[in-house]
């Protein structure tokens, strides 16, 4: 027998349904409101994620998907969506700023478990261009949103990590406090140090707490400017009513950000995150533009969520095609939604087909009568009475 690819997931009956919930949910929060959806190639070439996400970060090092195609091509599946954003921008509106949505899958070869899959997907909003602390204080209140439409609560975390130059003084300080107490660390973080450091503050190993908790603070580390910036913007998020948990030791390990960083957590899981990257596009020889994204994990949102508003369902059943057929072209007309049988049956088994499939009205084509699947009582069947029980 096949057997399914490890780490990758079937979305099928009440998951799905979550996930169509999801993305027109999605649809609601940021495409309405001017986040123009881009549908981005699956593949790109290799370097736009060494270049942008770091060479020496785990992404890169231990879990790209990369092979080389018949041209001896370097080409990964794409294990994020900033990066071909910003590629994608540069490429035909290098000149403007503009708000973009995206909404698809994302590839990183890593341990499957609990809310962690290698086909996992993504949906996230990035505003690119020139851009300020407005178009901050958008995504965040963009995303807020999204996650109110979803009925998630969730609590969010906000730091900042200083320009590139501030946070390599501060990596440097890390390195060193890392090495002096690394036989107090796990091996996975041991491994990170020197590489990618920062990275040490998100371990979500027991063993690492207490040396984390006693790491150096990166706003020691940060300029009188940096730091002003920042308590501007928590001053704006306060005006606008927006609640916040500062967290010094949240950190984007990926080298394109700087600055704002932020994340949502909902039930104790990151359900969303995302912050400033000002030096994405000079990294990867664009020119200079800035940016601010938010990424959300859609597997984690179907995760989280324990149901969606559900909608009436119909389905048509008869003791004849040419009253299946008749009934449900009046449907169609009148712009209303429709079950039909699987397959020409007997009307007992389209029935039961009904109940199976969770139905609330039965509409029987050739008695013209709906009836409530749920009290078992029937009304005479047209559109107007149909209408009604919608």
């Amino acid at each position: 027998m096949i057997e399914q690819v490890k780490g990758t997931r079937n979305l099928f009956g009440a998951e799905s349904e979550k996930y169509i919930h999801i993305f027109n949910t999605f649809c609601d929060a940021f495409i309405d409101y001017g986040y123009e959806l881009v549908e981005l190639p699956i593949l790109e070439h290799k370097e736009l994620f060494i270049k942008s996400i770091g060479e020496n970060s785990e992404i890169v090092t231990k879990q790209m998907y990369e092979f080389k195609d018949k041209g001896n091509r370097d080409l990964v599946l794409r294990p994020e969506a900033t990066a071909s954003v910003v590629r994608f921008h540069n490429e035909f509106f290098k000149n403007e700023s503009k708000k973009y949505s995206y909404f698809g899958k994302m590839f990183r070869y890593e341990n499957p478990q609990k809310n962690r899959y290698r086909e996992f997907i993504q949906a996230g909003a990035e505003i690119v261009g020139t851009i300020d602390e407005y178009s901050n204080l958008q995504i965040l209140k963009s995303s807020i949103r999204f996650l109110s439409l979803l009925n998630i609560k969730s609590k969010l975390n906000l730091n900042t990590i200083g320009t590139k130059e501030e946070r390599e003084k501060y990596i440097r300080e890390l390195d060193k406090y890392f090495s002096k107490n690394k036989r107090e660390l796990s091996k996975e973080s041991v491994d990170k140090i020197g590489k990618n450091t920062l990275r040490i503050l998100d371990s979500n190993d027991p063993f690492d707490n207490q040396i984390i908790d006693l790491a150096p603070v990166i706003y020691d580390f940060l300029s009188n400017e940096t730091l002003s910036l920042y308590e501007t913007f928590k001053k704006e998020l306060k005006t606008n009513g927006i609640d916040f948990v500062e967290n010094p030791k949240l950190v984007r390990g990926l080298d394109y950000y700087n600055d704002l960083t932020f994340e949502f957590v909902a039930n104790g899981t990151v359900v969303g995150g995302g912050g400033r990257y000002d030096s994405l596009s000079e990294i990867l020889g664009l020119g200079k533009l800035s940016g601010i994204g938010v990424a959300f994990g859609v597997d984690r949102l179907i995760n989280t969520i324990r149901s969606i508003p559900s909608k009436t369902r119909v389905m048509l059943i008869a003791q004849n095609l040419n009253d299946l057929n008749l009934v449900s072209s009046k449907l169609d007309k009148a712009g209303i939604n429709y079950l039909l049988p699987v397959r020409d049956s007997k009307e007992n088994t389209q029935y039961k087909e009904a109940i199976k499939n969770n139905v609330d009205y039965v509409v029987n084509c050739s008695e013209n009568t709906i009836k409530n699947i749920n009290n078992n009582e029937s009304i005479k069947f047209n559109i107007s009475n149909l209408r009604k029980l919608l």
